[in-house]
């Protein structure tokens, strides 16, 4: 087993750059011993010091405090590290599990926006409340609408994650019943119910659903078929009507692959 390293061999072993490990010897932090030639030599006890820099930094521990921890090193400060680093990864461990929460419903979503089944086929789901946060104001142009929910993806403090991209946009009852399909008053980022902060939900109801398949200009005809349907089952429209965009050009360079869910709340 090797017990002595060059300056370059530590930096390629522990992926730190040489200034780094300069810059840790010039704080006081990492002092290597020097050979006959002058060159910097690193023991199997820098390899450690080295492990321990690295998982205090992590912590977000300063420099100054982990020099004074390598300068009085103790069984008990020793089990505080440990203590702090098994909470620390406790922590990624539970951010990373509900990243994969949200992944596999991002991909549920998908698989099931391609079902030839549901395609243009007008259905009834009753939907309870839905969380969202939304842009409130009149947008009537493919670009406003990228614009808008841009916006939405920076209202978090950090910005939401890219998976989570439930988009969908508000066409008011009047605008909707005097078939103008393309005056919306809201643009909206959909939430899963454990998802916070939102602005506001959807109401809970009874909705009809008509799903499309291809470019934005099918969506006139798409809504005149739907209001149609919802007139001969004998219904009553008595909300907005939500555009839901479940495969848009974030997902495919191809119109005729958009997916975009039309719901209408009804009685």
């Amino acid at each position: 087993m090797k017990v002595e390293y060059t300056i370059g061999e530590m930096a390629k072993l522990y992926h730190v750059s040489t200034d780094t490990l300069r810059y840790y010897e010039k704080e006081g932090l990492l002092i290597p011993k020097r050979a006959k030639n002058g060159y910097r030599v690193y023991t199997l006890f820098d390899t450690w010091k080295l492990n321990v820099i690295s998982m205090m930094k992590r912590l977000g521990v300063s420099l100054g405090e982990i020099k004074a921890f390598l300068d009085q090193r103790s069984v008990d400060r020793e089990k505080e590290l440990l203590k702090e680093e098994a909470m620390y990864i406790k922590e990624q461990m539970a951010s990373l599990q509900e990243q994969l929460h949200h992944i596999e419903e991002g991909l549920r979503i998908l698989e099931d926006a391609v079902n030839p089944k549901r395609m243009g086929q007008v259905s009834y789901c009753h939907f309870p409340k839905r969380k969202m946060i939304y842009i409130e104001r009149a947008i009537s142009s493919d670009d406003e609408v990228d614009m808008a929910f841009s916006q939405l993806m920076n209202k978090k403090p950090g910005g939401w994650p890219i998976y989570n991209r439930d988009f969908a946009t508000i066409l008011p009852l009047e605008q909707l019943l005097r078939k103008e399909y393309n005056q919306y008053s809201h643009a909206v980022l959909l939430l899963a119910d454990d998802q916070e902060p939102y602005d506001g939900e959807l109401k809970e109801g009874e909705y009809a659903i008509l799903r499309v398949k291809g470019p934005y200009e099918k969506l006139a005809l798409a809504y005149q078929d739907l209001l149609s349907a919802i007139d001969s089952s004998g219904k009553k429209v008595v909300g907005n009507a939500i555009e839901r965009y479940m495969i848009d050009v974030n997902h495919s360079a191809n119109p005729e692959e958009y997916v975009t869910e039309l719901q209408i709340r009804v009685e």
